[in-house]
């Protein structure tokens, strides 16, 4: 597996992941703990409306320095890793873990792990102490999170919970 920073011309390659996943169980919190959910989704791949947006996004992180990593298998992006370039929280000492996609093939093999560490590695090379993560509440997605040491954060960003409600937030002390 090769990882590299990409460039703003490969963001587009996002769309060759394959976002195929059949999710069973969805968190919530909810009184102030995770609750379990069964919810069922069978995602197929990417709503291209979707698509256009994030590539959007990783073009505005990219412009704003971010660092946006790519996971290569046969010089195939397999995982694409986002790290945004502001700092936020109380202490103004948390980056946000923007995005992390692995291809469905490609998944509990190291690839996403790997990816937050070199994010990790970046965010602390800037000065963070922890990252700030916003993520999808399916089951696997949140189990991931808690596999690598993040824990659900008892400082919720107002303006990222705006933006995602029902994702689980989450902090990665680094």
């Amino acid at each position: 597996m090769d990882y590299r920073l990409l460039e703003r011309s490969e963001l587009i390659l996002l769309g060759e992941i394959d976002r195929k996943e059949t999710v069973n169980e969805v968190y919530y919190f909810k009184d102030n703990k995770l609750k379990i959910v069964d919810e069922f989704y069978d995602i197929k791949g990417w709503n291209l409306k979707e698509l256009h947006d994030y590539v959007n996004r990783l073009q505005d992180i990219y412009d704003r320095n971010g660092t946006i990593y790519g996971a290569f298998h046969n010089r195939t992006i397999v995982g694409l890793g986002a790290l945004e370039s502001k700092f936020i929280g109380r202490n103004n000492d948390q980056i946000k873990l923007d995005m992390l996609y692995i291809s469905n093939n490609y998944r509990k093999k190291g690839i996403g792990k790997n990816l937050v560490n070199l994010l990790s590695k970046k965010a602390k090379e800037l000065g963070a102490k922890s990252l700030y993560i916003s993520a999808t509440p399916f089951k696997n997605t949140v189990d991931f999170y808690f596999a690598i040491g993040a824990k659900v954060t008892s400082e919720i960003n107002k303006d990222l919970y705006e933006l995602e409600p029902y994702d689980i937030h989450m902090v990665l002390k680094l």
